[in-house]
């Protein structure tokens, strides 16, 4: 499962189980897992993009390296979260590999994340936030990225 010819695929295609809302488009919650798999999409950009979404995300990496957080930090045990309309994306070393990297069919092995996708924001615990292991960099992984954009260019 995944894209064959052009873009990221939406990661609910990944979806193991789901609890629908009554909202199309929504889901109460949704476990989603990312296994090994080929990537094989033509003359674009593999990860995930940078983007916001309606619904929160939490995610965990039980092994390997996450194709989009490759520059460390998301380590095995990890999880982040991304609640509602925040924006993220990949890592500075994931988005410089991606976009020099010759696109021929590539297979990420070695590597089993996770996520559950829902319609409700989140509220982290305290402890969490209070925990030695916590990084409290992760929000200035954006930083690095050297700006591309020229608005004056057509």
């Amino acid at each position: 499962v995944g894209p064959i010819l052009y873009d990221h695929a939406d990661p609910s295609i990944f979806t193991v189980l789901t609890s629908p809302s009554e909202t199309p488009g929504t889901a109460n919650i949704d476990f989603v897992i990312f296994p090994e798999r080929w990537l094989v999409a033509e003359n674009t950009f593999r990860p995930p993009w940078y983007h916001m979404n309606v619904m929160s995300e939490f995610m965990g990496l039980i092994y390997g390296v996450y194709d989009a957080k490759t520059g460390g930090g998301f380590v095995p045990g990890g999880m982040s979260l991304h609640n509602t309309m925040l924006p993220h994306g990949p890592d500075m070393d994931a988005f410089e590999k991606a976009s020099n990297v010759e696109l021929k069919p590539h297979k990420l092995e070695g590597t089993l994340a996770f996520m559950f996708e829902t319609r409700f924001p989140q509220k982290v615990t305290a402890f969490a936030v209070e925990t030695e292991s916590l990084q409290k960099d992760y929000a200035s992984y954006g930083h690095k990225l050297k700006k591309h954009f020229n608005p004056n260019q057509r």
